[in-house]
């Protein structure tokens, strides 16, 4: 079985390369960098990459410690255990062919009761009890959030829960993973008079933080 950080590529031809040229394109990393690590040549790291040699047991043992090493595991699969494992009702969302996709979700967030208790993993939150904050993330798109310039989008809204409305504050943070633009969700519970107040002192619903605001709060 191959893993997405190289792992289990060994044996099998040519993926030895593609494993360190996507490990290269997301760590940032020259084929230089790559080459003094691995002890070999550039043009080595080179030809490995374009198939045109295989690398010998020492070799492959070296890149499979290189491929393994913790510091080199894609953002996404961080970002995946920090969610899954979080105490509180947190998702990592993606906007993909049109729809808001669930990469992540908490065990508080899938236990939390509608709208959330149908997010698990891999589904689309295009059904009713997702609407809501499917909405909520296609606003953070049109504010920008995945052209770099936003930090973070607050959010407050209304949801029926047990045949009343309750209130919800949403704090929704994009995140580029080097390859795509995701969305981190963290959701809580307000109180009616704490909503009230929010659309005060904000003048609506909503509130944008852009990064020079972020760093002189």
């Amino acid at each position: 079985m191959t893993n997405d950080n190289g792992a289990g590529r060994e044996g099998t031809p040519g993926r030895w390369g593609l494993a360190l040229r996507a490990l290269r394109l997301r760590s940032n990393m020259k084929q230089d960098d790559a080459a003094s690590r691995l002890k070999v040549s550039q043009s080595y790291v080179s030809r490995l990459e374009n198939g045109v040699i295989e690398p010998s047991r020492e070799i492959a043992a070296r890149l499979r410690e290189l491929l393994r090493n913790p510091v080199h595991r894609p953002l996404v699969d961080q970002l995946r255990a920090i969610v899954h494992h979080s105490p509180h009702a947190v998702a990592l969302l993606a906007y993909r062919d049109g729809a808001v996709a669930v990469i992540e979700a908490s065990s508080r967030y899938r236990h939390a009761g509608p709208p959330f208790e149908a997010y698990t993993p891999g589904m689309e939150t295009a059904d009713p009890l997702g609407q809501a904050v499917s909405d909520i993330v296609r606003e953070v798109l049109a504010c920008g959030a995945f052209e770099g310039d936003v930090a973070c989008v607050e959010r407050i809204w209304r949801a029926p829960v047990d045949g009343e409305r309750r209130c919800f504050h949403s704090v929704q943070t994009p995140v580029f993973t080097g390859s795509e633009w995701l969305v981190h969700s963290a959701t809580a519970t307000m109180s009616a008079e704490s909503y009230d107040a929010f659309l005060r002192k904000n003048g609506g619903p909503e509130r944008v933080h852009d990064f020079r605001a972020a760093q002189t709060e």
